[in-house]
């Protein structure tokens, strides 16, 4: 299989926009320990992304049982972004020894792939497993993993994450609520029916930009840092709609691509297909350089990975579990995710879901025309915020 340039970090993923405040408070340390959580995907033990993060609080007594956090991270990035980035022990040590939070674990678990993110979904082709079962590894081998390892208390349970992975948070809370008493998404993606789309401002939707960013026409070479919003979709793709069939199935015409020989089948072969095509002709006759059309069959599948449908579908379910949600978003996110936002905050008020939705604008110190509030911006207070939100429900 052709492999996707390795590890790389969009910076708008990576926005750090703010300090933390100094303290005079004595702090009690946790431990933050490396562990490798074997999955049963042959694919996810093979290419070595079954590594995680595991923070333990402080005084952890083996002895008591404790609340578990799965906190999941972004595209582009690995189970290695919340210490890396946010120091996230530094977080949880400060918070806990002040009283914010109670002592909790943490699991930071590996959502990354060939395409540098899962979407924490299983990517299968009918029976056929492709590019990592990604939501069969959290919910079955990690969760197990830390049952095991740890003194968990199973019944208080949390699961979090920043944009893909506040995408992977929230809908694994909506798709098994009975495992998860509070699921909090920072900054995610909730309704791809918001990627069609056409911005007021630009006049273009997510599908026009990802064209656009290739110049008119979709190429598979274009999987770099350069082309982030390409990069993504393809990702995407790999989770959603990826393809095991015969080689003369890949037309990168019909933006069908070919990833190499199928790994347990070299007679077959394994790519992605796009849940559009682009067209030169569009519905009038008219020739339109990037016209595009939705492929329906392709969207179908995207569609039963969107957060939106999978809470219309299961929100009896949601409602007899209690469990609750949280989520926030900057006012000015550069993939109008807040609009996401406000789009699931409907719906859950409409289905009478306990939720909070916060659109961060700006924090006392940090004025928004100095600070705008972006994608991962001031995450160090908004994570902050929702530790809190997420403590208190599994009180």
């Amino acid at each position: 299989m052709k492999k996707i340039p390795g590890l790389f970090v969009f910076s708008f993923f990576l926005l750090v926009g703010c300090m933390k405040e100094p303290t005079t408070i004595e702090i009690n340390t946790g431990t933050l320990e490396p562990v490798t959580i074997p999955a049963t995907d042959p694919y996810i033990n093979s290419k070595g992304f079954n590594k995680a993060y595991v923070y333990l609080p402080p005084e952890y007594n083996e002895n008591t049982s404790y609340p578990v956090l799965y906190l999941l991270h972004g595209f582009g990035s690995n189970y290695t972004y919340w210490q890396a980035v946010e120091d996230i022990k530094d977080i949880m040590d400060y918070m806990i020894s002040t009283g914010e939070i109670d002592p909790m674990i943490v699991v930071m678990p590996n959502g990354y792939n060939d395409f540098a993110g899962s979407f924490y979904t299983n990517s299968l082709d009918s029976l056929y497993p492709v590019f990592g079962q990604y939501e069969t590894y959290i919910i079955n081998d990690v969760i197990r993993y830390t049952d095991s390892v740890y003194n968990a208390d199973t019944t208080k349970r949390a699961i979090a994450g920043i944009s893909m992975g506040g995408y992977g948070a929230i809908k694994l809370g909506a798709r098994y609520p009975e495992l998860f008493k509070v699921a909090a998404g920072f900054s995610g993606v909730y309704d791809f029916d918001l990627f069609l789309t056409k911005d007021s401002t630009t006049q273009m939707s997510m599908v026009d930009m990802v064209i656009a960013e290739n110049g008119g026409y979709i190429s598979p070479t274009n999987l770099n840092k350069e082309h982030p919003l390409t990069s993504m979709m393809f990702a995407m793709a790999a989770a959603f709609s990826p393809r095991v069939r015969d080689s003369s199935y890949f037309d990168p015409l019909q933006n069908r691509f070919d990833f190499g020989a199928y790994y347990i089948n070299p007679s077959l072969h394994m790519g992605v297909q796009l849940p559009f095509v682009i067209d030169s002709i569009d519905t009038i006759g008219n020739i339109v350089k990037g016209y595009w059309r939705l492929d329906s069959i392709t969207w179908s599948q995207w569609k039963k990975q969107n957060v939106k449908d999978i809470f219309l579908a299961n929100y009896q379910n949601i409602q007899n579990s209690g469990t609750k949600y949280y989520f926030d978003c900057g006012a000015d996110d550069e993939l109008k995710l807040n609009y996401h936002l406000m789009v699931l905050d409907n719906v859950l008020g409409q289905l009478g879901i306990t939720h909070k939705a916060v659109l961060f604008s700006d924090y006392p110190g940090y004025p928004s025309h100095e600070f705008p509030a972006m994608h991962t911006t001031h995450l160090y207070l908004r994570i902050r915020e929702g530790l809190k939100y997420i403590s208190q429900s599994l009180e």
